[in-house]
């Protein structure tokens, strides 16, 4: 499921309970409680008050640590939306880009 993904390469999976996360792959591991993924800087979609907004996917974890999901929860996972590559790359990073009108599909 994960061999076509490169280390650092933008994804989005969405887990069985609906929830969808765009995030930075790490790598696929497996040991004694199964298998997971490694990923980082996880968002989600989520309604804000001027519309659709990218938030926090894991809040209280810690940010310069990988967070490890178990290949069990995840059910799909693809390229990201080109069209949401700028916006999750502007979250991150420490110079801000002026925003570009924009409709999510």
């Amino acid at each position: 499921m994960f061999n076509d993904y490169k280390k650092d390469e933008i994804i989005t999976l969405k887990l069985g309970n609906g929830e969808e996360i765009l995030c930075k792959f790490l790598t696929m591991h497996g040991d004694s409680y199964g298998d997971y993924i490694e990923i980082e800087k996880g968002l989600v979609l989520m309604n804000g008050p001027q519309g659709v907004a990218l938030g926090s996917f894991f809040s209280t974890a810690n940010p310069d640590k990988p967070i490890k999901i178990s290949l069990k929860n995840i059910m799909c996972v693809s390229e990201i939306n080109p069209k949401l590559v700028e916006q999750y790359n502007n979250v991150f990073s420490k110079i801000k880009t002026q925003a570009k009108p924009s409709i999510i599909v």
